[in-house]
């Protein structure tokens, strides 16, 4: 494997290393809407992160300013990530129907979502880097899902008497 591989391949299992902690410590599942949102969540993650893998080990022409694209993807995801779990604390998983604390320091008072953010900035990263047409539909599936879970999490919170003062879409960022 060259340096280029072997650095994007590092990156990468580090950021997949955190986002199965984040799946099995941070984020809890305990409601049935929850459970069947990671039943449709879990398996197309599992198939972006097999494929990527795969993709990574294969290719050994990776162009370097390709690569350097797909590492400030997965760096900026990676660092969203952890910034949005050091100011959550605590979530419940997609679709769940507990609203807790609603979180407006930190990522969240740039983005209502940026735990999706960051995973699509991986899951971009690596769709571009190597244009797959399976790392394509699982982008674009994952996409419909989190547009899907921000719309039903926006409609608990709108239960609410607080609601959160930044944007509604999963990447856009408040002007100043």
């Amino acid at each position: 494997m060259n340096p280029t591989n072997t650095l994007l391949s590092l990156v990468y299992l580090i950021i997949v290393a955190s986002l199965f902690w984040g799946r099995l410590r941070f984020f809890k599942i305990k409601s049935s809407s929850a459970k069947i949102g990671s039943l449709l969540y879990d398996p197309i993650v599992a198939i972006q992160i097999i494929v990527t893998l795969f993709l990574l080990y294969d290719r050994k022409d990776i162009a370097l300013p390709s690569a350097v694209i797909c590492l400030f993807f997965y760096i900026s995801g990676l660092f969203l990530f952890w910034w949005s779990i050091s100011t959550a604390k605590k979530l419940d998983f997609a679709f769940s129907d507990n609203v807790g604390k609603i979180v407006k320091t930190g990522p969240f008072s740039y983005v209502r979502h940026p735990f999706y953010l960051s995973y699509l900035l991986v899951w971009t990263g690596s769709t571009l880097l190597f244009n797959s047409i399976s790392l394509w539909i699982t982008l674009v599936y994952l996409l419909a899902f989190y547009f899907i879970s921000a719309k039903a999490e926006e409609k608990v919170i709108s239960n609410v008497s607080v609601r959160p003062t930044t944007p509604k879409t999963i990447y856009s960022i408040p002007a100043s």
